[in-house]
């Protein structure tokens, strides 16, 4: 069993709902991290990544002008921290609109963020290692 807290990455990129996008991509570019988690009261309400800023000059929107809270995918999806993250199915990050889980607590704050690129890493790799014991 590989529980998500001990995979997720803790360090995350915060934000409030009305900072704004020209903040949060200097955010991502200083932290070099690709999302920034919307918090309110301390709890994630929201989710801005890169690619729905780059999204928003393809389509000739002014992201200048724009909140966190226009753009950010919502609800959040996440993910309790003592879940099995084998257990986790392609369709909850289906669900989440991006390539990324919001991990929380029991009380339903942030404790860091799981990205679908590690679940998918953690599957082949427990895949490869049964099937390596089955021929033991």
């Amino acid at each position: 069993m590989v529980i998500v807290k001990d995979v997720a990455r803790r360090n995350v990129v915060t934000c409030r709902p009305d900072e704004s996008i020209p903040m949060v991509s200097k955010m991502m570019l200083d932290n070099w991290v690709g999302s920034v988690v919307v918090l309110e009261n301390e709890k994630p309400v929201g989710i801005v990544t890169d690619g729905i800023i780059f999204k928003l000059i393809a389509e000739g929107k002014n992201p200048t002008i724009l909140l966190a809270r226009d753009v950010m995918v919502k609800p959040v999806h996440t993910v309790h921290e003592n879940k099995n993250a084998l257990d986790i199915s392609d369709d909850e990050f289906l669900k989440s609109k991006v390539h990324r889980l919001v991990v929380v607590n029991d009380e339903g704050k942030l404790v860091g963020v799981l990205s679908r690129k590690t679940v998918d890493r953690l599957t082949k790799y427990s895949i490869a290692k049964r099937i390596i014991e089955d021929r033991g």
